[in-house]
């Protein structure tokens, strides 16, 4: 049986992704590798991160010039270090023959400020959530791929659960896990 939610969120996310990036051309983003060298050793100093707010969702740059959906940068405290953290889409993949299961999602957050900056690279799923069909339930695995300034050779990884509401284009935010480098 198709179910009109997931239609809705398929056609939502492909909509809102293909419309973000039109006029793009070579300047789509792409996934972020993670640097092939670790400064970050067993004697790093590490944070843990406990992040929970509401975001918007909107177009979002990154990199310069290359344009998509995400979570438009918010203020954000990592590791003590106050800046800015946003996402964006680099990805989907339905499920389901008729696209009616979960949708599976790539993304790259970035976290920006004046002491430094880190990717990550993401894998999310969004899942219908119950009966309003503009909103899903997210889970996302974060895993950082390069840093500058004192999140140089950072590693770590997080975990994020939310509910995006495509009815506001909002997402809630509840972002948990580690972050380690020398310069912490």
């Amino acid at each position: 049986m198709y179910h009109a939610s997931a239609r809705f969120l398929t056609r939502s996310l492909l909509a809102a992704t293909a419309f973000f990036t039109a006029g793009c051309g070579d300047a789509a983003p792409t996934m972020v590798e993670p640097e092939s060298t670790r400064a970050a050793t067993a004697a790093a100093n590490c944070a843990q991160v406990l992040l929970e707010t509401t975001a918007a969702l909107g177009v979002v740059e990154y990199p310069t010039g290359s344009y998509g959906l995400g979570a438009v940068p918010f203020p954000a405290t990592v590791a003590g270090v106050n800046g800015m953290l946003g996402s964006i889409v680099t990805g989907v993949d339905v499920s389901g023959k008729l696209a009616q299961g979960a949708q599976h999602l790539t993304l790259i957050h970035f976290f920006r400020s004046a002491d430094g900056s880190f990717t990550t690279v993401d894998r999310a799923v969004c899942a219908p959530a119950g009966k309003d069909v503009g909103t899903c339930r997210v889970n996302d695995v974060l895993t950082v791929a390069s840093g500058t300034g004192v999140f140089a050779g950072a590693t770590g990884s997080f975990r994020n659960t939310g509910v995006i509401n495509f009815n506001t284009y909002s997402l809630s935010v509840s972002l948990r896990g580690r972050i380690c480098s020398t310069s912490l």
